[in-house]
């Protein structure tokens, strides 16, 4: 019987170092976790929270286009050691983001409520209309 890897929380930071590389010497340690987990020797979940903080820091801080968020942490969502799960919740809500000029967090509410077939309580009807999510107002 083999044993099954331990699966670790990862924090924003080593997801910014290593998409940036602004700290070498952590960027340096983050890159070598990560090709681990892009071959499946290490197993991490990426939270829906953090994953929300990787975007806003991203975006906010550092300016990245949203296009290029996206893709960059799709890439990352696709590695062997990526577990968790949301997970597909998260790659659709990264789909959704990219494609439409609306929050991450509604992305992923609008796919969470998809894939759970939960509606949504909101003010914001426009946008969960945009993105075909079942919506209500209070």
């Amino acid at each position: 019987m083999t044993q099954q890897k331990k699966i670790h929380l990862i924090d924003t930071n080593i997801i910014i170092r290593y998409l940036m590389g602004d700290d070498i010497n952590k960027a340096n340690l983050a890159a070598e976790l990560m090709l681990k987990v892009e071959n499946g020797l290490e197993n991490i979940e990426i939270s829906s929270v953090v994953t929300a903080e990787i975007i806003w820091t991203l975006e906010k801080f550092y300016k990245v286009p949203k296009l290029e968020i996206s893709n960059k942490l799709l890439t990352i969502f696709s590695f062997r050691g990526i577990k968790g799960f949301e997970k597909g919740i998260i790659i659709e809500a990264l789909r959704l983001y990219a494609s439409h000029n609306i929050d991450f967090v509604d992305c992923y509410l609008a796919a969470k409520s998809v894939e759970k077939a939960m509606p949504i309580y909101t003010f914001d009807k426009k946008d969960f209309t945009k993105l075909k999510a079942d919506w209500e107002t209070p």
